[in-house]
């Protein structure tokens, strides 16, 4: 018996494109199995062929492609999007991604990233383009140095403090600080680093290099 092929339905308001993705993803052994122009008619050709993947470009007339991919997982839960867009912007993969979208690779990418990404996303597994992983990567770091960045001088301290494991009466003795001023200073370090666990704190201290991680040998 034959294995049934992947079908695919294009969305990108440039149809030459369209063109070249069907005729590569066919030759790879995938069907396409329609194709649409605008945000509107690929949420409605969406409906009546019921892809096993779709291929969404973002920048598009009408709705845009956003649009077309929150309403394409607000109706099936089940939706395999692929995002192929022109942008590297981590906002807008970010934004697809909450949205539903399980793949994101920018128009830039190789032919055999684009099969690659087809097939990952065929089995709902999350595919980003090399460019936008690396884009989102440094965004986190950024993110997270800005938070550090935000802690006191004292806060600062009782962070790497509570990253080695010392308790507060430990850290109280260590700064010469009361207990309820460092148990102060660590509220305040925790609410800014956005957690409660322990095991962030250790996370993000072994990050920017301030502790080393256990030795596992």
């Amino acid at each position: 018996m034959n294995k049934q092929r992947t079908t695919i339905l294009l969305i990108d308001d440039h149809a030459i494109l369209r063109e070249g993705y069907q005729q590569l993803l066919e030759s790879a052994g995938f069907e396409v199995i329609g194709q649409s122009g605008n945000a509107e008619e690929g949420y409605q050709a969406f409906i009546a062929l019921q892809p096993k993947v779709c291929i969404i470009d973002l920048t598009m007339p009408g709705t845009g492609g956003l649009e077309c991919v929150r309403r394409i997982c607000n109706r099936d839960k089940d939706a395999r999007i692929l995002v192929c867009s022109m942008h590297e912007e981590t906002t807008l993969a970010m934004r697809a991604l909450e949205l539903g979208a399980i793949g994101y690779i920018t128009k830039s990418c190789s032919s055999d990233v684009l099969i690659e990404a087809v097939k990952s996303v065929a089995e709902k597994r999350h595919y980003l383009g090399a460019e936008v992983a690396r884009s989102i990567a440094m965004e986190k770091l950024i993110k997270t140095d800005q938070k550090i960045d935000s802690l006191s001088h004292q806060e600062f301290a009782v962070f790497r403090m509570v990253a080695e494991g010392m308790s507060i009466e430990e850290i109280s003795k260590s700064l010469t600080l009361a207990p309820k001023t460092v148990s102060n200073y660590k509220t305040n370090m925790m609410r800014k680093l956005g957690t409660t666990k322990l095991a962030d704190i250790i996370f993000l201290a072994q990050k920017i290099g301030l502790i080393h991680p256990p030795n596992n040998q």
